[in-house]
């Protein structure tokens, strides 16, 4: 079982470059919106809505299980892009996934601007569209805080993955619970606003044994979820080890 709780940001910031990237993730992580906002119109009164809830059709079903499960899914895709982006020892082009660069006009994220490839098992390539803008991103990845020291090779940047020692890998592994436990907060949160729905729509005189059945889907779909963020965690727990 992972650790359920992230290390303070105090103690993450004491530790060697191998856990920057899981502070940031964890500190820049929004909860995502359940579903979509109320209408315009302002609030109705209690009789109104009561009146509603009785007319609801039978036929249709009181909780959007696929709109359910794709925002159970966001949250899963979301960690699984988190765990790339953190450094384990090895050149991974998703850890330069957060780097934004500076240019004239504006800002524009790494990827669009620049190709990163993997050069070598420790070390990144990075190979601008624009000639001419190499120092730019050079200068960018080295103040995108995530550790890395990246070096000028032409009109291309390198930049070297530092290898990471046990006890890295160990705080590491052990702040994993932190990433575990937000992703399985923001799940349920999900399954939260389906009951609630349940609930409305129970209140429409829905038969107790159909309210058992929606319920026990929607415990399904979460279980489901969670299981599949705990063996993602799992999976890049292994790979810290074998780094």
């Amino acid at each position: 079982m992972l650790a359920p709780r992230v290390a303070s940001a105090a103690i993450l910031s004491r530790l060697d470059p191998t856990t920057t990237m899981l502070q940031r993730s964890l500190s820049q992580s929004q909860p995502i919106r359940m579903y979509a906002s109320k209408k315009k119109g302002g609030k109705k009164s209690g009789k109104q809505s009561e009146e509603e809830t009785e007319k609801r059709d039978p036929d249709e079903d009181p909780v959007d299980m696929d709109k359910m499960e794709k925002h159970m899914q966001v949250r899963l895709e979301r960690l699984s892009s988190d765990l790339q982006a953190l450094r384990v020892g090895r050149a991974n082009p998703a850890l330069l996934n957060s780097v934004r660069v500076q240019l004239k006009g504006g800002t524009a994220s790494l990827t669009d601007i620049a190709l990163v490839t993997v050069k070598d098992a420790h070390n990144l390539l990075v190979i601008p569209n624009t000639f001419g803008e190499h120092t730019l991103i050079d200068t960018s990845i080295r103040n995108a805080g995530l550790g890395l020291n990246p070096r000028l090779d032409k009109n291309a940047v390198i930049v070297p993955v530092p290898k990471t020692t046990k006890e890295s890998r160990d705080k590491l592994i052990k702040s994993l619970g932190g990433m575990a436990e937000q992703t399985r907060v923001q799940i349920r949160k999900v399954r939260h606003d389906a009951m609630r729905q349940l609930k409305a729509a129970a209140k429409a005189s829905m038969p107790k044994d159909e309210v058992r059945s929606w319920e026990k889907d929607i415990q399904t779909a979460t279980d489901k979820y969670i299981a599949k963020a705990e063996e993602l965690l799992k999976a890049k727990a292994r790979d810290i080890e074998q780094a």
